[in-house]
């Protein structure tokens, strides 16, 4: 009896919905900084999925995605695309970078994987065939979007929260190394997908339920099997 119990519980927990949290606080505001990109400056934006915003006094647009990963994962995906097709996002002589702080985590979080992809004047995205940040190349990791460009999945680092995040972005010094990994003279836009899960989340009320239903049902189990063997050993 004691192994069907075994058993049995660890089946319930293993059928138990994943944890899942809320990883973002929505509307909450954040810092992007750029560098030649194609202007420089800091400008304040809204974590607003779904919705466009205009950076460097109209010249670059941001795009906030928020997309479900497994386990209760999540990646908030950062895309910048200038907005005249004409205008370089930089110029291969200089600097380039792009930055986010303070992205507004609801609790604790792990940053668990970092993808980043081009984009061309049309917005579509420029195969990386060569290495531009030391990572590696490999199809876009995140549902949903589509691409390749280059990527580490797999660590675990807590990185914060609940509150504003440290500074997450990129830099390349020069541009031209930027070229160099593309197959594209002129590059307009970038991607930048961070990926996040929630430390030591609590399970879902389902969960629980889950559970604790099937705590009951073992202890009913238990009782049956004792009322058995004392109705044997009268």
């Amino acid at each position: 009896m004691q192994i069907k119990l075994i058993i049995t519980t660890a089946i319930l927990l293993g059928l138990a919905a994943p944890a899942h949290a809320d990883l973002f606080t929505l509307g909450a505001d954040f810092t992007i900084s750029y560098g030649n990109s194609p202007g420089s400056g800091t400008d304040t934006v809204t974590f607003s999925p779904g919705t466009t915003q205009l950076i460097d006094g109209g010249n670059l647009a941001l795009t906030i995605n928020v997309v479900a990963a497994g386990g209760g994962a999540e990646w908030a995906v950062f895309t910048y695309q200038t907005v005249n097709a004409d205008l370089p996002l930089s110029t291969s002589g200089e600097n380039w970078s792009i930055s986010q702080t303070g992205i507004p985590a609801a609790v604790a979080l792990n940053f668990i994987g970092d993808y980043t992809q081009w984009q061309g004047p049309d917005g579509a995205n420029i195969p990386q065939t060569g290495g531009i940040f030391g990572q590696t190349l490999m199809a876009s990791p995140v549902p949903g979007l589509t691409g390749s460009g280059e990527g580490t999945l797999g660590f675990v680092s807590p990185i914060g929260g609940p509150g504003p995040l440290p500074n997450l972005g990129a830099f390349a010094d020069p541009f031209s190394i930027v070229l160099n990994g593309l197959p594209a003279d002129q590059v307009n836009g970038f991607t930048q997908a961070l990926e996040f899960s929630a430390q030591n989340a609590a399970p879902e009320p389902s969960t629980w339920a889950m559970m604790l239903a099937g705590f009951a049902g073992l202890g009913l189990m238990s009782r049956r099997g004792f009322r058995r063997n004392a109705a044997r050993a009268a």
